[in-house]
């Protein structure tokens, strides 16, 4: 409820977080994170600092984009995958990966879904 009142306040929509699957996947040529992002996610497993275990060796970070209607990502969620450190350490990959596309042509104004994979 707070969430959403805050994002009010701000004039963003919420995040349609019982939705996600059913949002159009934003359009990004790479969704494996390179071999360092993998090198941290495994430590961070390693330290126990996550109380999802992965999937043998790999882990899925589904994460929610507002474009805005320059083009511009006004936002992006991660979802709740029971490790907050993997969950903001995807949001900030994925702000360098996303101003690092100049001449790419910007998705239309909306929820994006967008699923980052970590292997090692």
């Amino acid at each position: 409820m707070i969430a959403l009142l805050a994002a009010a306040l701000q004039g963003l929509t919420p995040p349609p977080v019982a939705s996600w699957r059913d949002l159009p996947v934003f359009p990004l040529s790479r969704t494996t994170a390179p071999d360092e992002g993998s090198a941290f996610v495994k430590a961070e497993i390693a330290a126990g600092r996550c109380s999802v275990p992965p999937e043998g060796s790999d882990l899925v970070a589904p994460i929610a984009i507002l474009v805005g209607p320059t083009g511009a990502i006004r936002q992006i969620v991660p979802q709740a995958i029971g490790c907050p450190t993997v969950e903001q350490y995807t949001v900030g990959y994925l702000m360098t990966l996303t101003r690092a596309a100049p001449g790419s042509t910007p998705p239309r104004a909306g929820w994006y879904s967008l699923a980052i994979e970590y292997h090692w």
